[in-house]
């Protein structure tokens, strides 16, 4: 082999070894953008998560106004039910209305555009009382309209939710406590 040969056949593997290096270096670049978008969207979805939930403090407040009763009294809700499912339309809209909100937090959840551990998080608890507290309702429409998929996404994002008091099955949650007094 002449020396020419030589110095081609080394520029040959100097040139492949640069090229190796470029490629590395290249696909550590895009790892290093993929992880970087990864983490943009997680914080994006909390925070579209947290903005949803800052929303609709306001919204339920409103529907509180209007006869929703607090999600801790059974006994309240039981009686809005009933006066719902007695043909009240007026407990029947704040109802939809109430549950809705929900509803949509819940598709936001299954879609991925909102954080299911910041829903747990801030409004966990509530999300499973809500579902526990209505469910009577939500089926006996599911069997009225013959539609069994009325409310499956807030009855969804309810079992997702980690109860917060030991010994309760995930999803069974329960009505929870007047706040200020320890669960039983």
């Amino acid at each position: 082999m002449t020396s020419y040969e030589r110095w081609s056949l080394l520029a040959s593997f100097g040139s492949l070894g640069i090229s190796v290096i470029a490629f590395v270096a290249l696909a550590w670049q895009l790892l290093l953008l993929s992880r970087s978008t990864a983490r943009d969207h997680d914080r994006r979805r909390k925070q579209a998560t947290m903005e949803y939930l800052t929303a609709n403090m306001d919204r339920r407040k409103a529907l509180f106004d209007e006869g929703i009763p607090n999600e801790r009294s059974p006994e309240a809700i039981a009686a809005l039910i009933d006066r719902s499912l007695s043909g009240d339309d007026q407990a029947t809209n704040l109802i939809i209305a109430y549950l809705t909100t929900f509803n949509f937090l819940a598709v936001g959840a299954q879609c991925d555009a909102f954080d299911r551990e910041v829903i747990d998080e801030s409004w966990g608890g509530l999300v499973i009382a809500v579902w526990n507290n209505y469910r009577p309702w939500a089926e006996e429409q599911r069997r009225r309209h013959g539609e069994p998929r009325v409310w499956e996404n807030l009855e969804w994002l309810a079992g997702q939710m980690a109860p917060r008091r030991p010994g309760l099955p995930a999803g069974t949650g329960g009505s929870l406590p007047p706040q200020g007094q320890p669960a039983p």
